[in-house]
């Protein structure tokens, strides 16, 4: 569960940081004043970035069945059959980090009392998508 977690914040450093830069940069909403660089995503590009943030995880784990993050940890995410998960399962696996992430105070605290309370550690994206984590 430590590699797990572990690899969610690696994994949303990078959506946040590498693009949201992108993004800012690309819709003018990037800032630099005295040596210092900041963004602040509003409207549209905020929507486009929390777009691509989801992208990357769905293609990430369709396309290798990993992350940057998970690849550091060597886990992986398996579809049914024990290969990477379809489209849909990953689809469907990385919508309902929205709800695994509950309460965004703590965040994540649902996901992970879910995953510790049942033997596949699968959290309520893995339940319904058909879809577990494993070591590589």
């Amino acid at each position: 569960m430590a590699a797990r977690a572990t690899a969610v914040i690696i994994d949303g450093l990078l959506a946040l940081i590498v693009l949201g830069t992108i993004v800012a940069s690309l819709t003018g909403q990037a800032h630099h004043s005295g040596g210092n660089a900041s963004f602040n995503l509003h409207g549209w590009p905020a929507l486009l970035w929390a777009v691509l943030a989801f992208g990357y995880w769905i293609v990430c784990e369709r396309l290798w069945g990993m992350t940057i993050g998970k690849r550091l940890f060597s886990i992986r995410v398996q579809g049914s059959g024990g290969g990477n998960p379809g489209w849909g399962q990953s689809i469907v696996r990385n919508l309902f980090r929205l709800v695994d992430g509950f309460p965004y105070l703590i965040p994540f605290l649902l996901g992970f009392a879910v995953a510790k309370s049942n033997d596949e550690r699968a959290r309520i994206g893995d339940k319904l998508a058909g879809t577990r984590v494993v070591g590589n």
